[in-house]
């Protein structure tokens, strides 16, 4: 089932403001915690009450148009046809209904009681929002992406009071958060059984600098899938960059999915 913006943007928030680490409490995930019900409500209640006042504030635009231009015909009509012709409910009578005049008035009365926002139009501004927030992050980092624009007087938002040489950065006025990776192991109940995932080995950057994309492989040692007879499923992975031959082999496009596929099968063919 394919995605809609709406769901698109709240799946962003989701994993933006860390919904699924609410066992760290240090740094910038202590505040997301104290802040977790407020977070919460916002994206899955706030926001889509924000976009729906700015919907109605949108009809209620149309709205004054359309009644502007319903005073506009109705003078006409009381103009044209005489005073009579528009009773005192705003309605044509029946014996002029025919003129071009009162058919316009018929047309915007129809437009008023039809006014509605499209859903392309609520599909737009989701995407807008989505685009929006994409744009501090990426892959568990609140970033600052690059953005170009073809009009010069872009650059005029720049703080200038007449410098001989003026230096400004496109994140001036924001804080800088380093989230990092978040590795712990994971356990849970399957049946009768205990699974285990446990990561072993994790390359991760250093000094702050954006490195090679990484992924979550199974280890490589004898010991990387273990059964106990008590039914304690052990699991060992490793987060890494892919080695050539790995990158020949999951290509360029989806590599975790098809690195998840091939764990699946390696672990459901164990012994």
């Amino acid at each position: 089932m394919t995605e809609s913006p709406r769901q698109k943007l709240q799946r962003l928030l989701h994993e933006l403001f860390q919904f699924d680490s609410a066992d760290l409490d240090f740094g910038i995930y202590r505040i997301m915690n104290l802040r977790r019900d407020e977070l919460k409500r916002f994206v899955e209640k706030d926001l889509l009450d924000a976009v729906a006042r700015g919907f109605e504030e949108i009809k209620k635009g149309e709205s004054r148009q359309i009644l502007e231009e319903l005073s506009d015909l109705q003078s006409q009509i009381t103009h044209t046809l005489g005073a009579e012709a528009v009773d005192a409910d705003g309605n044509v009578q029946t014996s002029f209904r025919t003129t071009p005049l009162a058919r316009q008035y018929a047309d915007a009365k129809a437009r008023l009681a039809d006014i509605k926002v499209s859903e392309e139009l609520e599909a737009e501004l989701f995407r807008d929002i989505y685009t929006f927030f994409s744009r501090y992050w990426d892959e568990g980092d609140f970033i600052s992406r690059r953005r170009y624009s073809r009009d010069p007087k872009y650059a005029i938002g720049i703080p200038y009071n007449g410098e001989e040489v003026m230096l400004h950065w496109a994140n001036h006025d924001q804080y800088y958060v380093k989230t990092t990776e978040n590795f712990f192991d994971y356990t849970f109940k399957a049946d009768s059984y205990t699974v285990h995932f446990k990561i072993v080995a994790a390359q991760t950057e250093q000094n702050n600098v954006k490195g090679e994309k990484r992924f979550f492989l199974l280890d490589s040692s004898e010991a990387t899938i273990a059964l106990s007879v008590e039914g304690e499923l052990s699991i060992k992975f490793q987060y890494r960059p892919l080695t050539e031959q790995e990158q020949i082999t999951y290509g360029k496009q989806k590599q975790q999915e098809k690195i998840n596929e091939a764990m699946c099968k390696k672990i459901l063919d164990a012994p």
